[in-house]
């Protein structure tokens, strides 16, 4: 056996160079690439919203809702049947549903096939039934030994109707932002990460197989990847089960769900859980987690990276559950002791590791500010200098634990070739004016973030400095990545998120959201202080008063969607458009595949090259092809049909190949590669002329072949 790329699956070593990041700058957005982005509004927006969905039946727009609300659904059963049972009431259960309902369909899908079980909704719901009434039976016998009792419904809050308009501002603005981006319901994203993503998806559903452990086999099955976070693709492939849709509007529905429903809910959460619950904060959240181009945005520009997006979306609940876990909030909200709050933690954290990796160690960055919080306060708490080398051990203890997990965690050298683009200043620059990656600031979000910072400083509490401390580390970890010069140190510390740019970029709104909604807050409530403003506030009637609330509320929700946003989005739409230029699969190529199982038989297998976009038939028309992502391993006979296909005659080595493949056909789609580089297949060159085949369907230059040179086809 060979391999012609090395493992497949999520490794960047085999993207652009990283100068893509200066290709939006903001002296191109008005003078070339897309000019409408510095005057993009949401009315030019909804319009052109409108004339993307015009190819798109009403129909395909329907089942994308569905789908949307089917993958809600999905989440929030599994998930909040267990944020229940563990003693979770109101907006914490509701926010921790998805982190739960992760870990159960991720955790499901490993243990499934050591049952006999075919991946479905099936296995899923069963093991979070055992699981709920492990859960149950363990709260039963701690409440007998009063070591925990559930709050009486008196001591649990109220229902927050600010916390509903918080969350609510943030998915409107969010869905529209991500609907107009993607452009219709059947659009994927024209990149090279998304070959394996929604082939992974089909391959979990023709095999039944979801488990992080064997959806690596679909590109190695000689077992070389043995491990490969499929938790992302077990749950779309559930939501393609459940609806029976089409996998592109499956992956759309996961994507609108998870950046305009699961981020909002959890950020808002870890705001309010190091803050507290003031209405203006709440709300300032909410709107403030739409004002960042660089989450969700970029995730579904870059790679596409639908994984890491899911699994960053999903920190903050996690990183609320660490605050909790180590006291290090104000109250707890449902009278819940810290044993119960690290029992939550651990139920978030399998799903996150499971969806990526890279979003665990993120998790495991961002709290570190809280266990060295915690453990100032306990050393200052301690009464005797046994406590207090207790304490310095265990933080010990856990700063080598966090080293070995860097180190376990971290992606083979060979993908963690990103370099350096800047320098330290211009780095640190792209994280103050919030402009990394896009090249264009978030302006209003900056100041709020440096408001933040101010009012942080000057308060200095545990939570001030433990929100100021997860904004230094993501800082220091983009700067780092970005602009550090000492590459051995670089790597030990950006190395678990392959020293690129994106990821690290992307982890930055999860730190800045809370200290940029603090600074809201807090200015806001000094103002509100202010003797001649104290004055007219009670001079104004309470209708009015309301009034001017909501009206403000539109105008902070309106004023923080600036030029950067609308950058991205445009960066998006153009990833995922089908056009006859597109990378990876143009509309010649899309139309072919949509009549494709007129032509080959169901199970025929289909040769190409995975570079061109012909492995999309696998993903989009439910053929099975012999490639189907661009890192592959090449067997041996694998290689005799990509080196001699156009040359197969009757009772060759090729032919005998093919036949143990069941490869029948072949697809032409020219010479244009995802990445713009070569690859060469001369089985698959000059097939026009060749023998070997016979034309079965055409659309512009993309051609679909009948292999015709072994006689008797598939039984030579």
């Amino acid at each position: 056996m060979q391999a012609r790329a090395g493992t497949a699956g999520e490794d960047d070593a085999f993207h652009p160079p990283i100068f893509a990041h200066r290709v939006i700058l903001a002296s191109h957005v008005c003078e070339g690439a897309w000019p409408e982005a510095c005057s993009l509004s949401w009315k030019a927006s909804r319009a052109r919203l409108v004339q993307l969905s015009k190819g798109s039946s009403v129909v395909s727009w329907f089942e994308l809702l569905w789908a949307t609300i089917v993958t809600l659904a999905l989440l929030g059963v599994t998930g909040g049947s267990l944020a229940w049972v563990v003693g979770l009431r109101g907006y914490w259960a509701v926010a921790a549903a998805p982190a739960f309902g992760l870990t159960m369909i991720g955790g499901t899908a490993i243990v499934a096939p050591w049952l006999g079980l075919r991946w479905s909704i099936l296995p899923v719901l069963l093991v979070t039934l055992v699981l709920g009434l492990v859960l149950w039976f363990a709260r039963s016998l701690t409440r007998r030994w009063r070591a925990i009792d559930v709050p009486d419904p008196a001591t649990r809050a109220r229902f927050d109707i600010w916390v509903l308009v918080g969350v609510g501002v943030a998915t409107v603005l969010i869905s529209l932002r991500v609907l107009d981006a993607i452009g219709a319901p059947t659009n994927f994203s024209q990149t090279f990460d998304n070959i394996f993503h929604l082939n992974a998806v089909r391959f979990v559903l023709d095999t039944g197989n979801a488990s992080s452990l064997y959806v690596g086999r679909m590109t190695n099955p000689g077992g070389a990847l043995g491990f490969y976070p499929a938790a992302w693709h077990g749950a779309v492939a559930l939501i393609v089960q459940l609806t029976g849709i089409a996998i592109p509007i499956a992956v759309n529905a996961m994507s609108v769900a998870v950046a305009a429903v699961v981020w909002p809910l959890g950020i808002v959460l870890l705001t309010r859980t190091l803050f507290g619950r003031g209405p203006v904060l709440t709300v300032a959240a909410g709107i403030l987690s739409t004002a960042f181009p660089l989450f969700p945005m970029l995730l579904l520009d870059y790679g596409v990276l639908y994984p890491y997006q899911l699994g960053l979306a999903l920190v903050p609940v996690a990183l609320a559950a660490t605050a909790q876990a180590l006291g290090l909030c104000a109250s707890s909200p449902s009278g819940m002791p810290r044993i119960w709050w690290a029992i939550v933690l651990l139920g978030t954290l399998p799903g996150i590791a499971l969806a990526h990796p890279g979003a665990l160690v993120s998790w495991l960055a961002l709290s570190s500010p809280m266990v060295l919080i915690f453990a100032i306060l306990r050393l200052r708490a301690a009464r005797s200098a046994r406590g207090r080398w207790i304490v310095v051990g265990l933080f010990v203890v856990y700063l080598i634990a966090g080293v070995l997990a860097l180190k376990v965690l971290r992606p083979p050298l060979e993908a963690r070739g990103w370099p350096t683009v800047m320098s330290v200043p211009a780095a640190a620059w792209e994280v103050l004016s919030v402009s990394a990656w896009f090249g264009v600031a978030a302006a209003i979000a900056a100041i709020a973030v440096l408001a933040g910072i101010v009012w942080a400083v000057l308060t200095r509490t545990a939570t001030t400095w433990v929100s100021l401390g997860m904004y230094v580390v993501a800082a220091v970890l983009f700067i780092t990545v970005a602009s550090l010069p000492f590459g051995t140190l670089r790597d030990a510390l950006t190395g678990a998120w392959y020293n690129n740019i994106p990821r690290l970029a992307a982890m930055l709104p999860l730190a800045m959201v809370p200290l940029a909604a603090y600074g809201v807050a807090r200015t806001t409530g000094a103002l509100a202080k202010v003797p001649a403003v104290s004055r007219a506030r009670v001079s104004v009637a309470p209708v009015w008063r309301g009034t001017i609330g909501v009206a403000g509320i539109v105008i902070g929700a309106l004023l923080v969607q600036g030029p950067a946003l609308a950058v991205a989005s445009t960066s998006v739409s153009h990833a995922f458009a089908i056009t006859p230029s597109s990378v990876l699969v143009n509309s010649d190529e899309y139309a072919l595949l949509q009549r494709l199982d007129s032509h080959v038989p169901d199970g025929v297998a289909i040769a190409g090259s995975p570079w061109t976009g012909s492995s999309m038939a696998y993903a989009l028309a439910d053929r099975p092809v012999l490639m189907p992502h661009t890192l592959m391993e090449i067997t041996d006979e694998l290689e005799l049909v990509n080196e001699g296909l156009s040359e197969a005659t009757p009772g060759s080595s090729v032919c005998a190949a093919m036949s143990a493949l069941g490869v029948g056909f072949v697809l032409d789609f020219g010479t244009q590669e995802v990445h713009g580089a070569v690859h060469e297949f001369p089985g698959f060159e000059d097939l026009a002329g060749s023998p070997a085949v016979e034309l079965v369907d055409h659309e512009g230059d993309a051609r679909l072949y009948a292999i015709t040179g072994c006689a008797a086809g598939l039984d030579e």
